[in-house]
Parts: structure tokens; C-alpha cells; sequence
């Protein structure tokens, strides 16, 4: 019984671990003021509600991608593309560009002011890391 216990407590440690770290860093351009945004407002941003930014995707067979959408949309890779497909099918919206690498979104991001992405690299000094808050 103790056993199981601790085993259980360290499996819960580290999922919460994980949790607090996440396997992507979102990157806006050096010029940026920002260096916070909520999660909520990340993810507006990348469902292009938030029209004074350009988000930037990574492609979705990327681990980073859905990393990504599960921690910041709390829903699958396949769940965002559905949606997008709905809105591209009724005329209403288009999707954030799609890029393969992190070494593309970091290029899109530096020629962009309004620019945000992410990656799972560690990145370069030319751009800007924000943080992502619950």
C-alpha cells in the first residue's frame, strides 16, 4: 500500500511538472512591447480574434503543435483544424499561416512587428520570449 502511494505521488508530481512547464516557448518579434499574455488571449490570438496580431502555426504533424493546442486551446490538433475547416467552408475566416520548422517560425516572427509564434527550440536572441499565464 505504501508502495502504490509513492508511486502515485510521484507519478502526480511529475504530470504537474509537465504541466508547469511547458514544451514550447511562444515568441514575439524583439521589437514587441509585450512580455505577458493569458493563455485566453494566446489563444484568441492563434483563432485570429485578435486582429492586431499575426500568429504563425507550426505544420500539424509537429509534436510542438499539439503540445501546443492541448495546453493553450485545451483541445487536439484535429479539433483546431475541424474548426478552421468550418470557417474556411463558410467563407468567414482563414487560418494563421503554417511553417515546418521552429527555424521558420523564428524568421517569420523576425520580419513581422506584429508577429507571434512558437517553438520548441531554445530561442535565439533576436526574438522575444513572453510569458504564458493561466
Amino acid at each position: 500500500m505504501v508502495r502504490v502511494l509513492a508511486l502515485f505521488v510521484a507519478l502526480a508530481t511529475t504530470a504537474a511538472a509537465q504541466a508547469a512547464a511547458p514544451d514550447f516557448h511562444v515568441i514575439v518579434n524583439r521589437s514587441s512591447q509585450v512580455v505577458s499574455l493569458s493563455r485566453a488571449e494566446v489563444s484568441a490570438i492563434f483563432m485570429r480574434r485578435a486582429p492586431q496580431w499575426m500568429p504563425v502555426d507550426q505544420a500539424p504533424a509537429s509534436h510542438v503543435r499539439e503540445h501546443f493546442s492541448r495546453a493553450i486551446h485545451g483541445k487536439s490538433v484535429a479539433y483546431v483544424i475541424r474548426y478552421w475547416q468550418r470557417l474556411i467552408f463558410a467563407g468567414r475566416a482563414l487560418p494563421p499561416p503554417e511553417v515546418r520548422s521552429d527555424a521558420a517560425v523564428v524568421e517569420f516572427v523576425k520580419k513581422h512587428p506584429s508577429a507571434i509564434g512558437y517553438i520548441a527550440s531554445e530561442p535565439p536572441a533576436d526574438v522575444k520570449v513572453i510569458a504564458v499565464t493561466p
